[in-house]
């Protein structure tokens, strides 16, 4: 730990705050589930300060418990990095990809995470003359449970986890076409996971549609999803499955590579 290493200022350093950041940094490709023990071990904290730092990690969607045994890290780990990605530019080195998947399909794409309740755009590239207007006045989330990619990244929830979202949260109706129904979400959302792919058809706009594709890790976990959005006045579902989730699916290595 810092504290032990004489290198910090004992007014100024804040031992907790140090702590959970050792247990987050526990984790990694060699150690991506571990037991309180494995994490007491690997961190060097008590048995008990590991517990409540791991379950204060669950409490805020940042960790999750598998196996009633094991802990592991969820996708939303990422929204910590979120301002160090934009001081960098990291969606400027998507942006370059972006827009060559955008100029290929005529259509706006973008990538994006599950942060919460929403899905947040990370970086996005619209066709020219062609910018879909609820991304921007949605100032660039999504509720989950009715986009594409929200769907998709919500199909690596357990039944109970993914249950209990949907009855948390509130499923409002944009359109006529959209699911609102618990039931018919958990449906709609296991099968996406299924096929590896989800479409949203005019569930949050009149006239909207909108795909998307799983990008996974090394370990088979979602980390984001691929995304494409249009309107059914230049494809219907039947099309944008047979030709454009083909195109997403051949791209996705590519953007797996950057956020790795």
């Amino acid at each position: 730990m810092p504290e032990q290493n004489g290198t910090t200022n004992g007014q100024t350093f804040v031992t907790a705050f140090a702590r959970g950041l050792s247990v987050i940094q526990a984790f990694g490709p060699e150690s991506p589930r571990m037991t309180l023990a494995e994490v007491a071990t690997r961190t060097g904290l008590d048995r008990a300060v590991a517990r409540r730092l791991l379950l204060t990690l669950v409490d805020l969607g940042l960790a999750a418990v598998v196996n009633e045994r094991k802990f592991e890290l969820t996708p939303r780990i990422l929204s910590l990095g979120f301002s160090y990605f934009s001081s960098i530019g990291f969606d400027r080195s998507l942006q370059p990809y972006l827009d060559q998947l955008s100029r290929l399909v005529g259509e706006t794409i973008s990538v994006s995470v599950l942060d919460g309740e929403d899905v947040l755009f990370l970086a996005r590239s619209d066709a020219a003359g062609r910018r879909m207007v609820y991304l921007a006045k949605l100032e660039d989330r999504l509720p989950a449970y009715l986009s594409s990619s929200g769907r998709l990244l919500l199909s690596d929830l357990s039944d109970a986890e993914l249950s209990a979202y949907l009855h948390r949260i509130e499923r409002r109706a944009y359109t006529a076409n959209t699911i609102t129904d618990p039931d018919q979400l958990m449906a709609v959302i296991r099968e996406a996971g299924r096929n590896n792919y989800a479409v949203i058809d005019q569930e949050l706009e009149d006239g909207i549609l909108g795909a998307s594709v799983i990008l996974r890790d090394r370990r088979g976990s979602a980390i984001a999803a691929l995304n494409m959005s249009s309107h059914v006045g230049r494809l219907d579902k039947a099309r944008l499955v047979r030709e454009f989730i083909p195109i997403l699916q051949d791209w996705a290595p590519r953007f797996v590579d950057l956020l790795l």
